[in-house]
């Protein structure tokens, strides 16, 4: 009886490892929309040196930077010093842009929508939009 114990334990220990292999090597990835042409590569390297992310979006415009992160578990408590941490590096980026971030989920997977459907003619009414959802939240 102890020994089917024992090889339950082991099996489980087995997949719970290969769990965590696989969490720990999944990919960054960063989708940026970039309507207005400006540099985008600045954001991307920002991202791609910080271990604490592990997705972006980000919809760049004439005037406007809207920027959504996902951060990983082990920072989820610190969301709120990531976001003020990242958006003043941005604003040192693009001091040419206002800059909107958040590491809010439902404003990441908004911007993502907007990026999806690439639709430029109402771009700007629809930033607004999310902007003044942020300024709800807060």
């Amino acid at each position: 009886m102890k020994k089917r114990e024992e090889t339950h334990i082991r099996k489980c220990l087995v997949v719970i490892s290969m769990l965590v292999l696989l969490a720990g090597c999944s990919e960054k990835g960063m989708q940026i929309y970039n309507p207005a042409n400006a540099d985008a590569e600045k954001a991307e390297k920002l991202f791609a040196n910080d271990t604490r992310l592990t997705s972006a979006v980000a919809l760049v415009t004439d005037k406007d930077l809207l920027m959504g992160v996902r951060v990983d578990t082990f920072s989820r408590f610190h969301k709120e010093k990531i976001e003020k941490e990242l958006k003043k590096e941005l604003e040192q980026l693009y001091p040419e842009l206002e800059v909107t971030l958040s590491a809010d989920s439902k404003i990441f997977m908004e911007t993502a929508k907007l990026i999806e459907k690439g639709d430029t003619q109402e771009l700007d009414e629809k930033l607004k939009k999310l902007k003044s959802l942020l300024k709800e939240e807060t």
